[in-house]
């Protein structure tokens, strides 16, 4: 396994696509070995082996984190990458982000460049960490102004230039890379805990990236093509998906941010439930329980900067 990256794939009702993306990346010469961990119950497992993954079932489906954290510790190699079922990375990338980590020990985890896979458009995978401007654009629908000159300018201003330059043009150090296709030291992983098991799904990994940047270690992206990424999602998803990722992120912001910065928070996060809530209002107590009462509820019990739980 000397040289080589283990890569560590979470599926979820993934039987349909596992056994191709497994395949292909076996086939990258920079691999040596594939770990799914199977959080549902569709078979995805099964496939997955027979394509030659080393595999974990957890059909109880603990959440994405403890899943990640599972397939670390099942991991051969001192550097893995962790790849979304829905991302393919691109060639010759992984063999620049294993360079980039032997080239400098405090470096604790890189990626490149990752591209909508429909659109071509890049992502936002690295770059400052989320905070209330970030929640209240997103509730404001304030991304489209990002399309024009002056709302470009606007958002270099206001601490937001990783939304509107979003292809590095030399290597940069960064305070979050999304946990889309993350290439990481996995002795920088342990060190820190690995993700926050107390995170189901969102906002672990803006907080994994503090906790790195908290020990020492340096985040930095790439300017390597390096990720095709499924991001869209079905219509019927979407409303489901939103409400997850507010649930998550203001998680993150409930455990680390300051007074201030937490009542920002939750103001957007009133403005977005009344959307969501006018959208499927037969929805809107669920929408409520997720996005607000329970992030009040983790703010009272483990906020600010809490340590994560402990892992068996």
């Amino acid at each position: 396994m000397t040289g080589l990256a283990s890569v560590v794939i979470v599926a979820y009702q993934s039987a349909d696509e596992i056994g191709e993306l497994v395949r292909r990346v076996l086939e990258d010469p920079s691999v040596g070995e594939v770990v799914v961990v199977d959080n549902g119950t569709d078979g995805a497992a099964d496939v997955a082996e027979a394509a030659g993954a080393v595999v974990r079932r957890r059909p109880d489906n603990p959440g994405f984190g403890t899943a990640q954290n599972e397939g670390v510790q099942a991991a051969a190699s001192d550097r893995v990458l962790l790849l979304n079922p829905d991302a393919e990375m691109i060639d010759g990338a992984l063999a620049a982000g294993l360079a980039a980590l032997d080239a400098d020990d405090g470096v604790a985890a890189v990626q490149g460049t990752i591209v909508n896979r429909g659109t071509g458009a890049p992502e936002r995978s690295q770059g400052a960490e989320l905070g209330p401007v970030h929640l209240w654009g997103r509730a404001l629908h304030l991304r489209r102004l990002l399309g024009t000159g002056v709302g470009r300018r606007l958002a270099r201003r206001a601490g937001l230039a990783d939304h509107v330059d979003r292809v590095p043009t030399d290597p940069v150090d960064v305070e979050v890379l999304a946990a889309t296709a993350v290439l990481v030291r996995r002795r920088a992983f342990e060190a820190v805990g690995g993700f926050d098991e107390r995170y189901f799904l969102y906002g672990e990994d803006l907080d994994l990236c503090r906790r790195l940047r908290r020990a020492g270690f340096r985040l930095v992206a790439l300017p390597v093509p390096w990720a095709r990424h499924d991001s869209g999602g079905t219509s019927a998803s979407w409303w489901a998906r939103e409400v997850q990722w507010w649930r998550g992120t203001l998680g993150f912001a409930a455990r680390w941010w300051s007074t201030g910065a937490w009542s920002l928070a939750m103001g957007a996060a009133l403005v977005r439930w009344v959307a969501l809530a006018a959208t499927r209002p037969r929805s809107a107590p669920a929408a409520w329980r997720s996005v607000i009462a329970e992030p009040c509820r983790v703010r009272r019990r483990e906020g600010p900067a809490a340590p994560p739980a402990s892992r068996a």
